[in-house]
């Protein structure tokens, strides 16, 4: 039996700042949702098949919205 680990990633904030984070995820094909309540809430799926590659894709996801604050 194959086993499937996943990591939720929540960020919020103004439509302004959420702009360049979606078109970042799209590119890069993330899966998220966007909910609009008072503000932007953003929630991003990250999974994989190990907790290593798991690890890996967090961990380039987090560089990658990083370089948004540039």
């Amino acid at each position: 039996m194959s086993s499937e680990h996943h990591v939720l990633i929540s960020w919020s904030g103004s439509e302004a700042e959420s702009g360049p984070i979606i078109e970042l995820l799209e590119h890069v094909g993330y899966s998220f949702t966007v909910k609009r309540e008072g503000g932007i809430q953003l929630e991003i799926v990250v999974e994989s098949k190990s907790m290593r590659e798991l690890r890996d894709a967090v961990d380039e996801l987090l560089v990658q919205l990083s370089s948004l604050e540039d």
